[in-house]
């Protein structure tokens, strides 16, 4: 009774305090005009329905119903790839910047607020990335554009049959955008900012592959897979649409891979660079913006720098230390076998097992795929492939079964790309209903900064031995440090692919001119790509530790994996200065 009674007393007393700060504050309160706050969601509506458009890949993935955001009579495009482009796209950043500085900022919800710390942060780098047209790079041979469309083609949605007429439209744009894409490429060698060689080799090899057998493309076998099965279609319907699919991908869209390889033919040799960006005039800048991009991190080049080594010396010497107690976990490492190898077991085993430490999710589709034999060697071994907004119900995940890959140890994989990884955050965002613009937005760092994240945590989750489990872990943290630290030294410190060498017989104690061909060409044709993984992971890593240090015995791991899915994917700080107001909230 005596707890009662002061728990009944501090309440009374909480009351009273409080009042007497609205009284004294109350006056000079701001008052919230709520025009502000519907102004600020047409606003928002507007930049979203803007820039949903600008090709008809990004809409299609973005909308199953566009109409419902008054998109009609949308003519088929893959958009534009000029410098005129790219001039136009930095008015209309500038603009919208402007316009989104008028609102005032204490009107705003919660929820707008956050949109709005994102969309400012994500309109500024826009600009200052702008400056350097050049220094990007559509082509490359993994998650380069020409690598990237057949999939993204060959996984168009039809929700309708006008979806299938604008398909083969959209096929027939392929060979126009392709020149655009040639051009600027041209407009790179004369400016001296051309790809080496090796990349040009690269590049070619891949559109070679996937152009071999023309007459059995996937383009063709998969959309007569897809249209023989659309309900709704006659025979003639299913006939006509066949030949004319085939007509498009043997009349625009080999001859643009072929055109393709014909340019770039004529422009190898005349890249005057082998290494890395920061060997181009203006290239640290570049790259710095890049990274910036590419992690959603505000830390400088040298703290990337810093933390990448600690972490990567940390967990080897954390290997170091559970192979001293138990030396058979490391043959046992490397011999490792997953009781599940099946990506539909996996799945269905993970969606349960995760329950303990990330929450609830609705139950959803999810559609084993698997990546054609003429994209196998040039693909990663798995990706998932986002859903509209509007239908995230349906989800598919694509396994590339090439030899590269090994098949046995997949479980981490689907960790990564299924539960709790792409797919369940994903999900998991879109279940909050959060303002259309959020889908627009890139931020690497966070999607793929949480995959890692969780996929390092999966390794618990295998039924494995602990101490084997956690070697696998922690090597897979060290490799993509390592990774992580020579797209650094090659991109902003001018690492040679001797440098490059040098470093890692220092860490790996080897010098085998195959894995430090490898770790040199992948980060000097992809730069940035390891970062968003590795940097990623490692903040949100901070995050977590910043969490449990001032919540103690309070942190609960499941409620801080909520706060984390419910903000959504956004720049680190924005997060960071969210999760203060938490952690409060959970004091």
């Amino acid at each position: 009774m005596k707890t009662l009674k002061k728990r009944n007393l501090f309440i009374l007393f909480f009351t009273a305090i409080l009042t007497i700060m609205l009284l004294a504050t109350g006056c000079n309160q701001k008052q919230i005009n709520p025009k502000t706050r519907e102004d600020f969601d047409a606003f928002t509506k507007e930049v979203f329905v803007d820039q949903v458009q600008s090709d008809s890949i990004t809409l299609n993935y973005t909308l199953s119903k566009p109409e419902k955001y008054g998109i009609k009579n949308f003519t088929p495009t893959l958009g534009e790839y000029t410098l005129e482009e790219n001039e136009e796209n930095l008015v209309k950043y500038e603009n919208y910047l402007k316009r989104l500085k008028d609102f005032d900022y204490d009107s705003l919800t919660k929820d707008q607020k956050l949109t709005y710390d994102i969309l400012k942060e994500s309109l500024s780098l826009n600009l200052n990335l702008g400056k350097y047209p050049l220094y990007s790079e559509i082509l490359s041979p993994t998650i380069g554009f020409q690598a990237q469309l057949p999939v993204l083609y060959a996984e168009y949605n039809f929700y309708d049959k006008e979806d299938i007429d604008d398909y083969i439209k959209l096929l027939n744009c392929t060979d126009d955008y392709f020149k655009q894409i040639v051009a600027i490429e041209k407009e790179k060698s004369k400016q001296g900012l051309f790809m080496n060689d090796t990349a040009v080799k690269d590049i070619i090899d891949q559109c070679n592959t996937f152009i071999k057998d023309k007459k059995n493309n996937l383009l063709i076998t998969v959309f007569n897979d897809k249209v023989s099965s659309f309900k709704g279609l006659t025979k003639d319907e299913i006939r006509n649409y066949k030949k004319a699919n085939k007509d498009a991908v043997l009349t625009s869209v080999i001859p643009a891979y072929e055109n393709l390889i014909s340019e770039l033919s004529k422009l190898k040799g005349t890249g005057k660079n082998a290494g890395g960006l920061c060997n181009f005039k203006n290239g640290k800048e570049y790259y710095k913006l890049l990274v910036q991009s590419e992690t959603g991190s505000k830390k400088s080049i040298s703290e990337l720098t810093d933390l990448l080594e600690d972490t990567m010396n940390h967990n080897i010497a954390k290997m170091q230390a559970i192979v001293l107690v138990k030396p058979d976990a490391l043959d046992a490492m490397e011999k490792v076998k997953y009781k599940l190898t099946d990506p539909k077991e996996i799945i269905n085993y993970l969606k349960t097992a995760i329950n303990k430490n990330y929450p609830a999710l609705n139950d959803v589709n999810c559609t084993i795929k698997y990546v054609d034999k003429s994209l196998q060697d040039f693909l990663s071994p798995a990706f998932y492939l986002t859903p509209a907004i509007d239908n995230y119900a349906d989800n598919s995940i694509y396994i590339n079964k090439s030899e590269q890959f090994d098949q046995s140890t997949i479980f981490t994989t689907i960790a990564h790309e299924g539960y709790p990884g792409h797919l369940y955050q994903c999900v998991y965002f879109n279940e909050q209903n959060p303002a259309p613009i959020r889908s627009v937005l890139n931020f690497g760092g966070y999607t793929e900064g949480w995959a890692t994240y969780v996929e390092l945590d999966s390794y618990s989750l295998a039924g494995l031995d602990k101490s084997v489990a956690s070697l696998l872990e922690k090597n897979m943290a060290a490799t993509l440090c390592l990774y992580a630290r020579v797209d650094i030294g090659v991109n902003y410190e001018g690492w040679t692919k001797k440098e490059t060498g040098n470093f890692l017989l220092k860490v790996l104690n080897t010098d085998d001119d195959k894995t430090v061909n490898e770790f040199y060409k992948s980060v000097v044709e992809e730069p940035g790509n390891y970062l968003q993984y590795t940097i990623g992971y490692l903040e949100f890593n901070e995050l977590r530790d910043k969490a449990k240090k001032q919540l103690g015995d309070r942190f609960v791991l499941k409620d801080f994996h909520e706060f984390l899915l419910k903000t959504g994917p956004a720049p680190f700080d924005v997060i960071d200065n969210r999760l203060d107001s938490w952690i409060d909230a959970q004091k």
